[in-house]
This record gives C-alpha cells, sequence and structure tokens, in this order.
C-alpha cells in the first residue's frame, strides 16, 4: 500500500493545535460530541507492562452519531442501499486501521466510496506509554478521528476494538461486519522492539504469528470469498547478492530443476515472525484456496495523504525513536533541527 502514501516529508507543526471541536480557518464543519456503542460480552487480551495479563473487557462496535445540521457533508456513498443491490459498495474491514499504514489506508478506501470498518486493540498506543515515546504529530483518539471524518465527509467508518488473537472476538467481527475483503496491518511492525528482550520477542512472534492464522481460519470459517491483502515486508528475503524474485526463483542442483520460494533470510524475530505469515498464507491458500495477495513492500513514509490533510484531528504519526521511526523520518528530524545524520550499519538504506 505503499502509493496510498505521500512521498512528502514535510514536518512543520502548527504552534497552536486545536481540539475537533475548534474548525479551522473558514471551516464551518461541526463535529457530534456523542458515539453509539454496542457491547458485547467477549474478551480480548492487551499488553501491559512487559508481560500478559489476561483480563475481561467488551467488545466495542463504535460508529459516530448523526452529526449537526451544518456539517457540510460529501454525498453518501451508497452504504444504507439494499442488500440486493449488485452495486453495493464493498465492505473493507482494516486490521490495524488506528496505525501509521491502516489509519490512512482506511481514510482513502472509506473516501472512494468502500464501506470500511476498522479493527485494533489499540496496543500501538500503549508501546508509546512503555517504553515513555510518542509520535511529532499529535494523534487524536481513535474515536475523535472517526468523529471528525464522519463531520468532514458524512461517511462512517465503524470500530470494532479487540485482539484479533482472540478469535471470539475476530469472529464476532466478522459475522457482525462481513467483509468482502480484510486489509490487514494489525502486526506489531518494529523490528527493534521485537530485539529489546525475551518478552517483547515472544509477544511479536505471538501476536503476529497467531493473528495472522486467525484471520485466515476466520476467511475460511466466515467468508470464503473474501480477499485478503496482507502487509508483509522486502525484510523477509534479507540482502542476498542475486536479484530477488517475485516469491518465487527457478533453481538447478545436481542435473534437476525446480521452482521453489525465494529463500528468506530475516534478521530479526519481527521479520521471521513476517516470514511465518507468508508461508501460512501460502498454504492455506494452497490447502483451502483462500484468495491472498502478500505484500513484500520497502519502507513506507511520509506524514500526508489528501484525507488525513482535511483536518488536525485526522493527522498521521511521525514516528522518530529509536525503535518505531525509519531511518528515513530520523533523518528528516535531525536534518530539520541542524543535528549530524546518525548512520546505521554500513549506511546503505
Amino acid at each position: 500500500m505503499a502509493h496510498l502514501m505521500s512521498t512528502s516529508c514535510s514536518i512543520k507543526i502548527s504552534s497552536s493545535y486545536r481540539p475537533c471541536g475548534q474548525p479551522l480557518s473558514q471551516d464551518r464543519t461541526v463535529l457530534p460530541n456523542s458515539f453509539t456503542i454496542k457491547t458485547s460480552k467477549s474478551p480480548f487480551k492487551r499488553l501491559v507492562s512487559k508481560g500478559h495479563r489476561a483480563g475481561r473487557s467488551c467488545v466495542v462496535l463504535a460508529t459516530a452519531a448523526p452529526v449537526s445540521k451544518e456539517v457540510s457533508a460529501n454525498p453518501r456513498s451508497g452504504s444504507d442501499r439494499s442488500p440486493n443491490d449488485s452495486s453495493k459498495p464493498q465492505r473493507v474491514m482494516v486490521i490495524g486501521g488506528d496505525g501509521y499504514c491502516g489509519w490512512a489506508t482506511a481514510l482513502h478506501l472509506s473516501n472512494k466510496g468502500y464501506e470500511v470498518a476498522i479493527v485494533d486493540s489499540l496496543v500501538r498506543r500503549l508501546f508509546d506509554h512503555q517504553l515513555g515515546l510518542d509520535s511529532l504529530t499529535p494523534i487524536s483518539s481513535i474515536h475523535n478521528r472517526l468523529r471528525c471524518w464522519k463531520a468532514i465527509t458524512g461517511k462512517t467508518i465503524e470500530l470494532y476494538i479487540g485482539d484479533i488473537c482472540d478469535f471470539e472476538f475476530l469472529s464476532e467481527t466478522f459475522n457482525s461486519f462481513e467483509p468482502d475483503a480484510v486489509v490487514h496491518f494489525g502486526e506489531q511492525r518494529s523490528a527493534p522492539y521485537s530485539m529489546i528482550d525475551r518478552s517483547r520477542a515472544v509477544f511479536t512472534q505471538k501476536n503476529n504469528v497467531i493473528g495472522t492464522l486467525n484471520v485466515l481460519f476466520a476467511i475460511k470459517e466466515f467468508r470464503e470469498e473474501c480477499h485478503l491483502v496482507k502487509l508483509g515486508t522486502m525484510g523477509e528475503y534479507g540482502t542476498p547478492n542475486i536479484d530477488i524474485e517475485e516469491g518465487y526463483i527457478t533453481i538447478s542442483h545436481n542435473g534437476r530443476t525446480d521452482t521453489l520460494p525465494y529463500p528468506k533470510q530475516a534478521s530479526s524475530f519481527y521479520h521471521l515472525s513476517k516470514v511465518h505469515d507468508s508461508n501460512n498464507i501460502a498454504f492455506t491458500c494452497k490447502a483451502w484456496g483462500i484468495r491472498a495477495t502478500d505484500l513484500n513492500q520497502g519502507v513506507v513514509y511520509g506524514v500526508k495523504t489528501d484525507e488525513t490533510s482535511m483536518h488536525e484531528q485526522l493527522y498521521n504519526r511521525l514516528d522518530y525513536d529509536g525503535v518505531f521511526g525509519t531511518a528515513l523520518n530520523r533523518f528528516c528530524v535531525q536534518a530539520a533541527v541542524g543535528h549530524p545524520l546518525t548512520v546505521y550499519g554500513k549506511g546503505g538504506q
């Protein structure tokens, strides 16, 4: 999904950050101050401190309440059409939709007329609290983000708060939203984080591998025609001294030739989890006939898309720390403040 992210790397921040209730200049948008919440009795686990603590919580399905008549909303994309209408918009579930790639993707798809639901445990926000980190750009709560999007565009994005490692929660979510496609960003995405200590290495592997495996089983059991789009990483392949082929490579050895999956050379517990995901996806496509696209992209960067630029409450993350900040983000921030660039390894990145 790298093409959804702007190549702009501007980090100029407004000196005054106004809450969503205060519209931008010449903006008559009035935002709702309430939410409609539906709950069901389904637990999900949350990472706390350095370990796991199982605790019962609610599955929360949240949609923005009706907004004021002062809101200048775009015409609806047809989400209220009858189920028998063949032109009914496709329903896309964005797992990890509160995160960096997921948030921009969810807004983009919603703006294009898809019916969108975000599924997220909000654990990424907890990582910042654990490590004393924060985004350089101010990030609103997911609820305020969705209220703002509803107020500006008139479009509703549904919200399911829970952990996809909890299959009961995921099952309820699939049966409630009935997605035609799933865009899966819901993984711990930092290689440095996965290498901090044993507990974070274990969490990364468990969260990523089991979460994706649960998604595959949910598609098989509840939505067989659903198409999975899964974000991987070029880091699965490492840095071989030959061209990296598109998934497969033809090898001749001892007089025989075969086409095999391209060798993977992961360099962290995070990258290894992505390799396991790719293997599980390939296997289930072969065994169950699941439709899946396994994207292995390079670094995604930028802070602006057409949608996230609409209002300050829709801003996306800019991580510049040593754990979640990419080298490019760190270079931009260091250059902006006049700090010598911090080169990692051989400097090839």
